[in-house]
């Protein structure tokens, strides 16, 4: 037997039972310590997997949970199911119906709500849950994005008149005149969408977002230029307009 097999065997069968892998920026939840935890946190973004998980989706979330130290509103969390043995956590996969063959679910839970968590349906790509936790209204530092242009981008899209607009626009545009590299072609970025928006309408940034996003998908290009859009869409997911707001608007 090869001696990095052996190993490995050995330290799997050296691990105690029931324990689960460590992610950074993430903490581990069980059946005692998830009704405790998730009630005194604004948001709580739950990871529903294996025991054990690996993989390319895995990865995904590490850089989510590693990410997520730059957020100072959201948790994120893990659930290791297991439906053998001595089924951990079982009682968790029964309460929110998951199914085995769907994981890894997320979950996001927000004020403390434990009844009606929000599902993620979308691809487990670190940037795509980044980007839809952002819409829900949680700062994450995400490539290309400038916190100052996303408080400025919220309060845009919160704002009913358009006056208010054109004088948000013009704090953007002051910004902009004293942004200095790196930061100034992200900044013109946040400018221009603000433009696009009082021209076009609250349409144009999910219009926009889905272009972009399509391109990325059906064309070839080389991975600077996809990096580029994947910053555009960064940015404009600052421009969605969580569902309350829309409704004030």
């Amino acid at each position: 037997m090869a001696p990095l097999l052996l190993l490995a065997l050995l330290l799997a069968s050296a691990w105690p039972r029931g324990a689960a892998l460590h992610t950074k920026g993430a903490l581990p939840l069980d059946t005692v310590t998830f009704y405790k935890v998730i009630p005194k946190h604004k948001f709580v973004l739950v990871k529903f997997d294996t025991q054990y998980p690996y993989g390319e989706k895995q990865d995904e979330f590490k850089k989510v949970a590693e990410n997520s130290g730059s957020s100072n509103d959201l948790l994120v969390a893990e659930v290791g199911i297991s439906d053998y043995g001595d089924k951990m956590n079982m009682e968790l996969g029964e309460k929110y119906k998951l199914d085995k063959d769907a994981y890894p679910i997320f979950y996001l839970f927000q004020d403390g709500d434990l009844e009606n968590p929000l599902p993620y349906d979308g691809q487990v790509k670190a940037s795509d849950l980044q980007r839809w936790l952002k819409s829900k209204g949680i700062y994450m530092g995400m490539p290309g994005c400038l916190k100052e242009f996303d408080a400025l981008a919220s309060k845009f899209m919160s704002t009913a008149q358009e006056s208010g607009r054109k004088a948000l626009l013009g704090e953007g545009q002051k910004l902009l005149a004293g942004a200095k590299e790196p930061d100034r072609k992200s900044a013109d970025q946040y400018v221009k969408v603000m433009t696009k928006i009082l021209a076009q309408g609250d349409a144009f940034a999910a219009t926009e977002l889905s272009r972009i996003t399509k391109l990325i998908e059906e064309t070839k290009m080389s991975d600077g230029k996809k990096e580029d859009l994947q910053k555009r869409l960064n940015i404009l997911t600052s421009f969605q307009a969580k569902k309350d707001e829309r409704e004030e608007l």
